[in-house]
Formats: structure tokens, sequence, C-alpha cells
């Protein structure tokens, strides 16, 4: 059975196995595991989960019986260390899948505790510092990070390079950990004085992704923090991006905004808008957009409030999207 469900989820990416397995545990389980992880990792497996019309039968068990084994094997190592998981594992799998299995669980372990580091680094100042290095260099760098962090590092490179390392990391087998090691501490070394000088902006950063993912709770957070230091709550404050804020966009970004999220979203997003907002959504749409936004509208009855900050977290995303890419200048408003 498990060599069977080796070759059923046989070119499948880890990300497209756990949206699998988060359909399969169903919306509540999934929720409380999202509020343990970062704001990307969120979003990549919400992308992909959107993306999965039906789950065959066979998939299913597979990805249950190996997210089982390696729960498993990481509590046979919590509780009697490596030696003890490995002859349980001889045991209940056989040598062979034994083997693969231990040497991905010390893969695992090996790169989050040697490029751990990599978390507190910008994309752009990563890249700027192992530019240089060979792309062989660069892909076992990026082979242990998260697969979006790795992006974003990988696209801040030159053309020539990112075709040279992608190749690399297509093709990239086993690596000594020995080797993983040297790197990861020649890496961290040139990277010492970067670490120190962005620590404090990181903290403030990940605080305001944070809050802007709360809702209408995010302003009396800030106003006990606000309490307690008031430098800090500002410039918690000028690091989020609320639905007020997007509201208060010229007309012209709002259009591009608007133009990149479904009319049904923006409907339930302005299920509780004011008169005022309601006019500044639809002025920004073309007349056959205005009327077939009013027809959803009007279709909506009763609306959860979280349903509600769902659909402006969307609207949210896109604009949080477009402000990193320079296409909407967050300063320029009607105000």
């Amino acid at each position: 059975m498990a060599d069977d469900n080796k070759d059923i989820l046989k070119g499948m990416s880890m990300l497209s196995k756990v949206a699998h397995f988060c359909v399969l545990i169903g919306e509540d389980a999934t929720v409380k595991i999202f509020q343990h992880l970062p704001k990307n990792i969120v979003e990549d497996i919400s992308t992909e989960i959107t993306m999965i019309s039906s789950i065959d039968k066979e998939i299913s068990l597979a990805i249950l019986e190996e997210f089982h084994l390696f729960t498993r094997s990481k509590n046979f190592i919590s509780s009697g260390g490596y030696d003890y998981a490995k002859d349980i594992l001889y045991k209940s799998l056989g040598k062979g899948e034994a083997d693969e299995v231990l040497a991905k669980l010390s893969r695992m372990k090996l790169a989050a505790q040697s490029f751990a580091y990599l978390d507190a680094i910008n994309p752009k100042q990563l890249s700027d510092f192992i530019k240089d290095e060979s792309p062989q260099t660069i892909a076992v760098i990026l082979s242990h990070m998260e697969a979006s962090k790795a992006a974003d590092v990988l696209m801040q490179l030159e053309e020539d390079i990112k075709v040279k390392v992608t190749m690399q990391m297509a093709t990239i087998k086993d690596v000594s950990p020995d080797v993983v090691r040297t790197i990861s501490v020649v890496l961290e070394k040139k990277l010492e004085s970067l670490l120190s000088s962005i620590v404090d902006v990181g903290g403030v950063k990940v605080v305001a992704d944070m809050l802007n993912r709360v809702g209408p709770k995010s302003q009396d957070i800030l106003k006990n923090i606000n309490g307690v230091d008031t430098s800090l709550a500002t410039k918690i404050k000028e690091n989020m991006f609320v639905f007020e804020d997007l509201l208060k966009l010229d007309s012209e970004y709002v259009m591009k905004i608007l133009q990149n999220v479904d009319t049904a979203d923006v409907a339930v997003a302005m299920k509780n808008a004011t008169e005022d907002d309601m006019t500044k959504i639809t002025s920004a749409m073309s007349q056959r957009a205005s009327d077939r936004f009013k027809e959803e509208f009007e279709m909506l009855t009763k609306v959860k409030i979280k349903d509600i900050e769902a659909a402006q977290r969307k609207m949210l995303d896109v604009a949080q999207k477009m402000i990193e890419e320079g296409a909407i200048d967050r300063d320029m408003d009607d105000n």
C-alpha cells in the first residue's frame, strides 16, 4: 500500500498535498492551523485550495497516510530519539522506505536549523548578498527556504542567473549535511551586519501585517499600544493598510483594484458601507460594471461579519500587491 501511495502522489508538490489535506480535514480544523502559520503561507495554501475542484479517493487516502506517517515519525523521534524512531520505522515500513522517511525528516530539521535566520532578511537584500555566488550555491540556499520566500529571492536575480539557479534546483540531489552547514555558516557571517540592522523594522512590519488581518479589533490593540508607547504605535500604523485606507485612495487607483477583484466579492465587502463609500466605489466603475455590482449587491441578504471582512481582505491583498509593485501610490489620495 505504501509503494502504491508513493506512485499516486508522484509529481505532486508539497503545497498541493497540504492544500488537499486542508480540504480533507474541513474548514474548522484548517482555520485553526492557519492561525499558527505566517500570512504568505496561508495565502499560498488558500490559492492552491481554490484550484481543487474534486479529490480522488485514492489520492485522499495516500495523502492522509503520508501525513500520518510523518506525524508518527516525528513523535517517535521526540519521544524516544532518533535510534528509537529508526527501529520502529524499520519494523513497520521496512529498511528502504524507513530510510527515505528518516532522511526527509533529517533534511527538514537541518534546513530549519541551518537557514532559519533568512526569515528576517528582505528578499532584495538577500539576493544582493548571494548574487555573486555560484548557481549551485544559490540553488542550495533557495532549496532550504520556504517556496514562496525562495521565489521572492529568485525573482530579484539577473535573468541569466535566474535560469541557471532554477535549472540547478530542478536537478539538485541530496547535499551533504556538512556542505549545507558550511554554506549556512559562511552566509550567516556575511549577513551579520544586515541582520543586526533590520531586527526592529522587521518586528514592526510583522505586527502591522498581523493587525491588518485582525479586523476592527486592531484599533483597540493599537490604542492599548499607544498608551504604553506612542512612537511604536505610530510606526505600526504607518505600516498598516486597512479597508478605510483603500476607500481613501484616488479614484484611478480604486478602479485598478476593482478590475482585479470579483464583483461578487466587492458587493460583499461593501455590504455595511456608508452611502459616501458606496458612491466612491461605483464612481470608479464603468456603467456596465456598476450595473453588475448593483445586481450582485441587491441579491445579498444577511451576510456574516466574517464574510464581509474576508471579502475586504481580498480587495486589500490586491491593493497591497499593487502598492508593493509601484502601481499605486498610497500617499496620493482624495484627501
